[in-house]
């Protein structure tokens, strides 16, 4: 559904956002600690090879699925218009399918190093940033991979994830947008019900 491009930088920003998921931790801990605190955890989680709900609950305490549906379909006043009367259904699928790629992610690709660069303090809360080494091809890559995170509930939660200036939500609303013009509301469901197909049969 992404373009090349946009599948590579989407697919290391969902690597390395799995590779430093936090725990539930309060929101006065800040943001930056939360992901600092919370790689030990993690790391531990991969090394003794935890089961797929284990990790799961980690990318659910991390991502809020929420916002990025809402996100993706232009903002909190076209979301309802342009989703109903399956928005309930779209939300459920696109967490579904984050989620999924995160977790083949995860299991796949190991070898890279994070390192917590800063934090900066925004209107709608907190840009994490970071930075991503591995090796592609012999070759060593450096990936710049902020995170938009803000308060929900009492805890830090990533509302959107932008890896080399490239947005993830950004992303899926220009692709929805394309399908929604096209094909409705129900047109997109049936892409991501094929997406979360394809996701499953690589694992």
């Amino acid at each position: 559904m992404l373009s090349a491009l946009r599948k590579t930088l989407a697919g290391i920003c969902l690597l390395t956002a799995v590779a430093i998921a936090p725990s539930v931790a309060s929101a006065a801990e800040g943001a930056l600690d939360t992901f600092r605190t919370s790689h030990t955890k993690v790391s531990s989680l991969l090394a003794s090879r935890a089961d797929t709900s284990a990790l799961q609950t980690e990318v659910d305490n991390l991502l809020d699925y929420h916002a990025l549906a809402v996100e993706s379909l232009g903002g909190a006043a076209q979301f309802p218009k342009r989703c109903e009367p399956r928005c309930d259904e779209l939300e459920t699928l696109l967490a579904r399918l984050i989620r999924e790629n995160y977790l083949r992610r995860l299991r796949s690709d190991k070898d890279h190093k994070v390192t917590f660069v800063g934090e900066e303090k925004r209107p709608r809360g907190v840009r994490v940033q970071t930075t991503v080494e591995y090796v592609k091809e012999g070759r060593p890559v450096v990936v710049e991979v902020d995170y938009l995170m803000h308060e929900v509930d009492g805890r830090w939660q990533v509302r959107d994830i932008i890896t080399d200036g490239v947005s993830l939500a950004r992303n899926y609303k220009y692709e929805f947008n394309q399908i929604l013009k096209q094909d409705g509301i129900d047109g997109l469901i049936a892409r991501l019900e094929s997406k979360l197909a394809l996701v499953a049969k690589k694992d």
